[in-house]
């Protein structure tokens, strides 16, 4: 599908199938909610109808998973403030998460990311369903990103440095046996959590800055085979922590 591969190309991700797993974070974080994609494309029985039998119906359901990501922002930000600095494990985040009652976006039509991603193919060329989508993604409503003092002083090394930092704790979290829970989604919600506040300790710059500066210097490192590396990396190190297979 030619939209979501122009975004992945943009944001130096390797399959454009995790785009739609990814959320909120440009490649710099990566809100891991549309889980339900998991290995296959089956879904569950529908709980309520979604309306994407036309163009229209579509962009409403866009708008929908956008106020969504939104409010699941807003609790990725209390978690990570919540668990920053703090020595909890992944288990323990899990069980926090849990108390969140965090949801699937797309759980309660009973369709997986692989069906929504069906129908987005069919309007791929669409410009108002592409500008929809990069709402979606995180993109800037104007286009370009916010710049603070703190996220004008990432330069493109910088982001290097700091997501090597979030891969390798993403690596480590991948490998411990005990996650405290078995649903991808609050696994890679609360590994998000920890990852986040971890480098806002580190680097003393917060997710929102690093994302912006990500955005800024978007074609520095779209162009940086490093970069790439270092993404598939860590999409290897969440498909693991989610449980489902990766194809490099």
């Amino acid at each position: 599908m030619k939209l979501l591969e122009d975004l992945a190309s943009k944001l130096g991700l390797k399959d454009p199938k995790y785009l739609l797993v990814i959320a909120g974070g440009v490649a710099a974080v990566g809100v891991l909610v549309l889980a339900s994609s998991k290995t296959s494309g089956s879904s569950k029985p529908r709980k309520e109808k979604l309306a994407l039998d036309s163009k229209e119906g579509l962009l409403q359901t866009l708008q929908e998973l956008s106020n969504q990501q939104a409010q699941m922002r807003n609790q990725l930000k209390k978690l990570t403030d919540e668990v920053s600095g703090k020595s909890m494990s992944l288990s323990q985040v899990c069980k926090r998460c849990a108390e969140m009652q965090l949801s699937d976006p797309l759980e309660k039509y009973g369709m997986s990311a692989v069906e929504f991603n069906k129908v987005l193919a069919e309007y791929e060329d669409d410009p108002a369903v592409h500008e929809a989508i990069k709402t979606l993604m995180g993109s800037p409503p104007t286009g370009t990103a916010a710049v603070t003092e703190a996220s004008s002083s990432l330069t493109p090394t910088k982001l290097l440095d700091i997501h090597k930092f979030m891969l390798a704790e993403y690596e480590r979290l991948a490998l411990q046996p005990d996650k405290g829970c078995t649903k991808a989604s609050i696994i890679t919600f609360a590994a998000q959590a920890i990852v986040a506040g971890k480098a806002e300790a580190a680097y003393q710059v917060s997710v929102e800055d690093i994302e912006s500066a990500v955005l800024v210097h978007q074609g520095a490192l779209s162009s940086s085979p490093e970069f790439s590396e270092i993404n598939v990396k860590m999409q290897k190190a969440i498909a693991k922590l989610m449980g489902i297979p990766f194809s490099a």
